[in-house]
């Protein structure tokens, strides 16, 4: 695994802490495709997948559609790189009930079709060495929580430790696991390891606001993979995040739920390839 920069502080145990997010533009962070808040002592919920998991002529129907619903909104996409702070201005302007239904919109579609299982699924073999990734810096610079390997893409609750950015420990467990599955025969003649772009560079990451989100997160993990075949996938429930929130035992159909109301219900569908 890269080495990450040491933290500046390290915490005696794992504690979580949930984080009122209203004003998102008040928050530290970036926006490159999607927002990146961050928060020390934050709990975040992280998705990271396959470069070849969501079909370009997908990928390229929601960018059309977010291109148009912005454009409707007095925001001109272009801003985001020509005059981010224009854009940023011009995107928080929008009432907050129409944000929020649009970002869940775009989240429960991005779940929904990572569910799907497109693509090369090289993670049904591969999903020890990923497991392994996950918790390699658990104690030391982060506290890895629950995770899921699923056959294209990863869900993981994660808390770094101060000092460590969640980018640097992403591009330590991308980096590793590109190199440790490319030395396994049975997966490095697959076209996705030969273009050597395995991972979607950018990955889904969001601020675990409060214990009850924390709670329909774990159970989120838990059922993503209900209907998978054993031996296809990697489930991982963490014991210091019992204490914050009871894990989840059942297996029904999954749902991811943040805070904000009816509309932020995330259906996803865990179709049997």
């Amino acid at each position: 695994m890269k080495k990450l920069s040491p933290p500046t502080s390290i915490p005696e145990r794992p504690v979580f802490r949930g984080f009122e997010v209203d004003e998102p533009w008040l928050v530290p962070g970036y926006r490159r495709n999607l927002p990146h808040l961050r928060l020390e002592g934050a709990t975040y919920f992280v998705t990271f997948r396959l470069a070849d998991s969501i079909p370009e002529v997908v990928a390229q129907q929601w960018d059309l559609e977010r291109h148009h619903w912005l454009q409707a909104h007095g925001v001109d996409p272009a801003w985001a790189e020509l005059d981010p702070q224009r854009w940023s201005d011009a995107y928080f302007a929008i009432s907050a009930g129409e944000r929020r239904a649009f970002e869940h919109e775009q989240q429960r579609q991005f779940l929904v079709e990572l569910d799907k299982c497109h693509g090369s699924c090289l993670l049904e073999k591969a999903h020890g060495i990923v497991s392994k990734s996950l918790v390699y810096f658990h104690g030391q610079r982060v506290w890895t929580g629950d995770y899921v390997v699923m056959p294209n893409h990863v869900h993981v609750l994660v808390q770094p430790f101060p000092g460590v950015q969640l980018e640097e420990w992403l591009y330590s467990v991308k980096r590793f696991t590109s190199t440790e599955m490319g030395k396994d025969a049975a997966i490095n003649t697959h076209a996705i390891m030969r273009q050597r772009h395995l991972w979607q560079t950018e990955s889904f990451d969001r601020i675990v606001r409060d214990v009850a989100e924390l709670e329909r997160t774990r159970q989120y993990i838990a059922n993503n993979p209900a209907k998978l075949r054993p031996g296809t996938f990697a489930l991982k429930q963490m014991e210091w995040l019992d204490e914050f929130a009871p894990r989840s035992t059942s297996g029904r159909s999954s749902t991811f739920q943040c805070r904000d109301g009816d509309s932020s219900t995330l259906r996803c569908r865990n179709d049997q390839r």
